[in-house]
């Protein structure tokens, strides 16, 4: 998971509530709120009256979202919520020294429509899967990838400045937005059916192979024959449909295997490191910690005390 870049925390002095105080700023097409909580609290809800996009930049919350079982909420994910929908809000460790600080920025709908019609119109991409490009409504919950956090942060830089062309950034750092959402969505969408139907088409069958043989020495020539596809196709295919390049995909997957296996298994890191498809346990020491910002023992440390509530 990657991490969105806080923002200054309000003064304690300029709080008006100790429990989700709000900031907002407002533009013609969206408006970004910002929540601050201080204390511990139980069932605070919060709805929107438009399409929105919330993301955790400080401390932790406890999520009960109908549909949904209950879940930690923590920076590094992103929750989306259509119009209306409730989200009710538990705090269990804030305190004015270590507070929550979450972000909500509700889309107007027309704007929302139209960025999705105009990104249908000028798609010239592969279609092998993504028949029309849309918002799923139902996959809400997204771990941050890092360009996502990436535009993500900038935008909440700009919408919170006083920059008199805040409007006119605003408007292309969301557009991209928009469509980052849209291409994490398809790949989560594409890999939960992957293994259900391998042969629906071929990047199902990618997925498919890439979930089913982590630990091997996997080549993207054997990705492209897959595929069945020329390297440059597969590619230019990959990109077009998720926005990341097949590498980029393989060393994600490989990291999201090994923090399976340092929370479940008592595996030594260069056993887990080897068990997830990497030759030099020192690489996979350096991208385990850009990519969890902690390494792997500090990762495992962290794991042990949530499941057992404490040191061993």
């Amino acid at each position: 998971m990657d991490l969105l870049t806080p923002l200054n925390l309000t003064p304690s002095d300029k709080l008006s509530s100790l429990v989700e105080h709000r900031s907002k700023f407002n533009l013609d097409f969206c408006e970004l709120n910002v929540f601050e909580t201080r204390e511990q609290a139980e069932d605070f809800h919060l709805s929107f009256e438009g399409f929105t996009i919330t993301s955790m930049l400080r401390g932790k919350k406890i999520m009960h979202l109908e549909g949904f079982d209950d879940f930690e909420y923590v920076p590094g994910e992103t929750v989306l919520a259509p119009a209306d929908t409730l989200m009710r809000i538990d705090f269990p460790e804030a305190e004015m020294d270590n507070p929550t600080q979450c972000t909500a920025l509700v889309v107007d709908p027309h704007y929302l429509e139209q960025s999705l019609m105009r990104i249908n119109e000028s798609w010239k991409g592969s279609r092998l899967s993504m028949p029309q490009w849309s918002l799923d409504s139902q996959q809400l919950i997204l771990k941050n990838n890092a360009r996502f956090a990436g535009v993500s942060s900038k935008l909440l830089q700009v919408l919170s400045s006083s920059d008199p062309f805040k409007e006119y950034q605003a408007d292309l750092i969301l557009k991209e937005l928009v469509l980052i959402l849209m291409r994490q969505q398809h790949l989560g969408k594409t890999q939960a059916e992957a293994q259900q139907n391998s042969n629906a088409h071929a990047l199902n069958a990618v997925m498919a192979y890439i979930q089913n043989n982590l630990q091997q020495d996997l080549k993207i020539e054997d990705l492209c024959r897959v595929a069945g596809m020329s390297k440059s196709s597969f590619y230019r295919a990959f990109a077009d449909e998720f926005g990341l390049t097949p590498v980029q995909l393989l060393l994600e997957e490989r990291l999201k295997h090994a923090c399976q296996l340092l929370g479940e298994k008592e595996l030594s890191v260069k056993e887990v490191a080897y068990a997830s498809g990497f030759n030099d346990p020192n690489y996979f020491s350096r991208a385990f910690k850009k990519y969890k910002h902690c390494s792997p023992k500090e990762y495992r440390l962290q794991q042990y005390v949530q499941q057992h509530g404490g040191w061993a």
